[in-house]
């Protein structure tokens, strides 16, 4: 059976319209994954119990690795064990092993959203106290000399990490 050219104009008509409205729900549906997804700080998203509300990212909600934008801290590593190894106090902590702590470095030079991990020697994660953490956030906040990183002259918000090196329950190295 032949389609006469109006009836075969009517089914194109048809699909077109189903095409444009299924593109319009996938874009949408990616418009909205993007936003839920970009609330998110890599790693780190926001967490009202555990992070200030004085605190926040300067952008729209896109924090890059240290690395990618050039993130340090003014008089380096160097400066960080200096500011860094009096204070800390290892209560609460295994005898050996390696706690991270991961951050935010806004474009002002801020810091927040801080998250801890840690290993043993045998690489196993070890539950880190709260209290504990606390200590480790509190000194770091206390670093004031953060150079935000740059894109295209631009301050960015960055996500940093300080290792804490612990051995015999105590910390041997910082980096």
């Amino acid at each position: 059976m032949l389609l006469t050219i109006n009836e075969s104009f009517f089914l194109k008509s048809k699909l077109n319209i189903w095409l444009l409205v299924s593109f319009l729900i996938a874009g949408i549906l990616t418009l909205w994954l993007y936003f839920k997804l970009t609330e998110y700080v890599w790693d780190i998203s926001y967490d009202s119990a555990v992070d200030s509300e004085e605190f926040s990212p300067c952008g729209d909600y896109r924090i890059y690795p240290y690395y990618q934008v050039g993130t340090y801290y003014k008089g380096g590593e160097k400066a960080i064990k200096k500011k860094l190894l009096p204070k800390v106090n290892t209560e609460g902590l295994p005898p050996n092993g390696l706690l991270t702590v991961r951050f935010v470095v806004n474009c002002k030079g801020e810091t927040g959203y801080f998250r801890t991990k840690m290993t043993d020697v045998d690489i196993k994660e070890v539950v880190v106290p709260t209290s504990t953490s606390n200590h480790f956030y509190d000194i770091i906040s206390e670093l004031e000399d953060w150079i935000p990183g740059k894109i295209q002259g631009k301050p960015m918000d960055s996500y940093e990490q300080i290792v804490f090196k612990v051995e015999q329950g105590k910390i041997t190295d910082i980096f």
